[in-house]
């Protein structure tokens, strides 16, 4: 199975925790490719450390070091710890643009904030759009991408799955 539904959410709180940070940072979605919510760590301040697990030939941990909240964020956090994710990050995608296909080393879960039916992930031959409002594993164990073919910024939360 290339993505599953594992739980559908009311998406406003989510939004407004994800725009919060956003403000805090200084910074408009358009300015943003990731952000990270996790610290590897307790009790770190997010102006050190909200780069730290982004990109991945720059990190100075495993991914799963990043698991402690940086963020004031209750619902997210919440969600992070219910489905158990480590190394997770707000990641925006500008308008007409799409990442390589490769292969992540582990299933990422995705609660999409900001989308629209332009907004596609493709896992093998497979097209799919991640609409706000679920949450959802996804093998991207396997060949994927993701595509923004709209004139509106994505916006995903993402987190890793190693359990």
């Amino acid at each position: 199975m290339h993505i599953e539904v594992l739980d559908k959410i009311d998406i406003s709180t989510v939004l407004e925790e994800a725009n919060d940070i956003k403000v805090m940072l200084k910074k408009g979605w358009k300015d943003i490719d990731q952000v990270g919510l996790q610290g590897h760590k307790p009790d770190l301040n997010w102006k050190d450390e909200w780069t730290r697990s982004i990109g991945s030939s720059k990190k100075d941990f495993p991914e799963t070091y990043f698991k402690y909240p940086l963020w004031d964020t209750p619902t997210i956090n919440r969600l992070i710890d219910k489905y158990g994710m480590v190394r997770t990050r707000i990641m925006s995608s500008a308008p007409k643009t799409n990442l390589t296909f490769h292969n992540d080393l582990t299933k990422r879960i995705h609660i999409p904030i900001i989308s629209n039916p332009d907004c596609i992930m493709i896992i093998e031959d497979k097209i799919y759009h991640l609409e706000p409002g679920y949450v959802y594993l996804t093998n991207t164990t396997l060949r994927h991408t993701a595509v923004n073919a709209s004139w509106q910024q994505r916006v995903h939360i993402v987190g890793c799955m190693y359990s």
